[in-house]
């Protein structure tokens, strides 16, 4: 089971609040996060994970179209995984965009301080 938090206020398997936290099946999960309508809690998803979307490394996040990564960005939660794509960004040098780095610092920014 993976653990999420609503972004926004919709029906699955009962109405879900904004901010509203919850367990469905890993596949339940990526669907959802596809449709940005949750965040996974880190550390939530069991390894078995695979391939999902919720599974990224920084360096496979960053490895998408700008548009892509800006799309995504908004479902992740996860420090490392945001530091991991900050890295990674950062590590094309001259090719490096912009546009994905600010995105990720806005990221970074956003995440809850502990």
């Amino acid at each position: 089971m993976a653990k999420v938090r609503a972004l926004s206020s919709f029906e699955h398997g009962g109405h879900r609040s904004r901010g509203h936290k919850f367990e469905v099946s890993p596949q339940h999960a990526d669907l959802l996060v596809k449709r940005g309508l949750v965040a996974l809690i880190p550390g939530s998803l069991s390894a078995s994970g695979g391939g999902s979307p919720l599974a990224r490394t920084g360096a496979a996040l960053v490895g998408q179209n700008a548009s892509g990564v800006i799309a995504e960005l908004a479902t992740v939660v996860d420090m490392g995984t945001l530091a991991a794509a900050l890295e990674a960004e950062q590590s094309k040098g001259d090719k490096a965009r912009k546009t994905v780095l600010e995105a990720i610092a806005s990221a970074i920014a956003a995440l809850p301080k502990e």
